[in-house]
């Protein structure tokens, strides 16, 4: 059962710098959402965690920061690498995000909402192949 308030974006890679237990870290966030993310790891820390996340968000929004808890691992798993369980990582629970972080991270899901919703226009992969290969004939 998923117990999210917020839906997740993604997916998406946003390098992050992360501090964990005073120790520098990065990683990549894969998804994100208005109350937490998942950030790829090589080694991920423990639940329960406290995490200080930062990352440049696209579309020239700036920096998001922000305090965060581990409330769920992964560790990568010897299965399939098509298999995107296998990411070793971390979801995290914003406790702590600056207003203006809070202000950017906010603009940021609303713009890739939009241009998501907006996939379905563009033409299939298919028609877009057919159309190359007549430009060359």
């Amino acid at each position: 059962m998923d117990k999210r308030i917020s839906p997740r974006f993604g997916p998406l890679v946003l390098k992050a710098h992360l501090e964990i237990y005073g120790e520098p870290y990065e990683g990549y966030v894969i998804n994100l959402s208005r109350e937490g993310a998942f950030v790829a790891l090589e080694e991920p820390p423990a639940v329960e965690a406290e995490v200080a996340v930062r990352t440049l968000l696209p579309f020239k929004l700036g920096e998001f920061e922000g305090e965060a808890r581990v409330v769920w691992r992964s560790e990568a798993a010897s299965v399939s690498q098509d298999d995107a369980s296998c990411i070793a990582g971390v979801g995290l629970r914003f406790a702590s995000v600056p207003d203006g972080s809070n202000d950017r991270l906010h603009r940021y899901l609303a713009r890739f909402e939009e241009l998501a919703s907006r996939l379905d226009e563009l033409p299939a992969l298919e028609d877009a192949d057919s159309s190359l290969s007549m430009a060359g004939k």
